[in-house]
């Protein structure tokens, strides 16, 4: 079996790297607390349905996706990983440890990290400064375990101080052209925010009150989110809401694109972006392709006007640069309220829920999830969906 690479992230921000590398090992939690020694079979599905349960015990307010996510990421630490395959794992401090996996499964209880490998770690450092721009975009995807593979030529040499390669991803023969709907990527993105606890619904343009004309085509975001500030203290919330009830809720708008192509593209889906996003907390690109060259332009448009960019990279969506807050704009939420029905839902459904009693809460917010866009159950069912739409996920 050919070697892999794999980026893993030791903890938040990398807080565990330097103790792994000094002990030898790699290791994670995702709140499954006992030995899976003899829970490890060589699929990856047939895992998840044992421990799926077990993490949605400990985690009751997260969906079947976001367990899903997790469990993965687990079963690839404690078993997808093959002995010889090499991890870079972030030091928390700009560069990247780099290992070969040296050992199979051992479980160590009563510690942050429980579920580990041991790894044989090179004395050399990797500086993140000094990776191609697609290898820092993919190395700082979001979760703990993401395949670089496709890099292998960049790291190898990186490694061995060989010198900078011509093209960091091994060429590839084309495949062959597959058509999907740019729509159907709205089930495969507002699945993967509600991952980050951010519930998702698509604006239907078509929808929009009859005096809409063309000069306010770019008012309408594709996509709206919500996130609610969690506190499991009542108490905590309760004194947010009194003080600072802009600090309880963030809301997002997202423009949603099959491909980026060109310069000239770029700029027109992103100013298209941010003029749909102006209500809104934080305003997204999202694509599910972006041309190679464009990274410059697309840092210096971020950096003027703080409109962030998300691609799908490795079967990952990735924010390549962050969003930038700003206050919510009631003018302009009143003016898509009034525009559109889905738009005026959405918000009035989140304004139940943070007006809502404490003893109503609960049923505010089953309320507002339904309607929300649906997002998928299992991995199974999202790749059925992703084949049927002939979307190459």
């Amino acid at each position: 079996m050919a070697k892999k690479y794999n980026r893993i992230m030791l903890g938040r921000a990398g807080r565990f790297a330097k103790m792994c590398r000094e002990e030898g090992y790699i290791g994670a939690n995702f709140d499954i607390w006992k030995d899976l020694s003899d829970s490890l079979p060589d699929n990856w599905r047939q895992f998840n349905k044992q421990i799926i349960p077990l993490w949605l015990e400990k985690n009751p307010e997260k969906s079947k996706t976001a367990a899903g996510v997790a469990c993965g990421f687990l079963w690839t630490i404690a078993k997808g990983l093959q002995v010889g395959d090499v991890v870079l794992s972030p030091s928390g401090e700009g560069t990247y440890y780099v290992g070969t996996i040296a050992g199979d499964y051992y479980y160590v209880p009563n510690t942050d990290l429980p579920h580990r490998r041991k790894v044989e770690w090179k004395d050399k450092v990797i500086p993140r400064k000094s990776m191609s721009q697609k290898l820092q975009n993919s190395t700082g995807s979001i979760g703990t375990c993401c395949d670089i593979t496709r890099y292998e030529e960049e790291i190898e040499s990186l490694i061995t101080g060989s010198g900078v390669v011509t093209t960091a991803v091994k060429k590839q023969e084309p495949e062959p052209t597959k058509t999907f709907d740019e729509r159907s990527l709205h089930k495969l993105f507002c699945s993967y925010l509600r991952t980050r606890s951010i519930y998702a619904k698509t604006i239907f343009h078509e929808k929009s009150s009859s005096r809409v004309d063309s000069a306010q085509k770019w008012v309408h975001p594709d996509i709206v989110g919500v996130e609610f500030e969690e506190f499991k203290n009542d108490a905590t919330l309760s004194l947010l809401k009194a003080t600072e009830p802009k600090e309880t809720v963030h809301m997002y708008s997202y423009e949603l694109k099959k491909k980026i192509e060109s310069d000239y593209q770029l700029k027109q889906y992103y100013f298209q972006a941010l003029s749909n996003s102006n209500w809104a907390n934080f305003g997204y690109l999202v694509a599910f392709e972006i041309n190679e060259g464009l990274d410059e332009e697309m840092e210096r448009l971020n950096n003027a006007y703080g409109i962030g960019i998300i691609q799908m990279q490795d079967g990952n969506w990735t924010i390549l640069y962050p969003a930038r807050e700003k206050a919510l704009d009631y003018n302009t939420i009143e003016k898509l309220n009034n525009l559109n029905r889905d738009f005026c839902t959405f918000i009035d459904k989140i304004s139940k829920v943070l007006n809502a009693p404490e003893k109503y809460i609960k049923e505010a917010k089953d309320s507002f999830e339904s309607t929300c866009d649906k997002i998928f159950e299992s991995d199974e069912e999202q790749e059925r969906y992703c084949k049927e739409h002939n979307i190459p996920f």
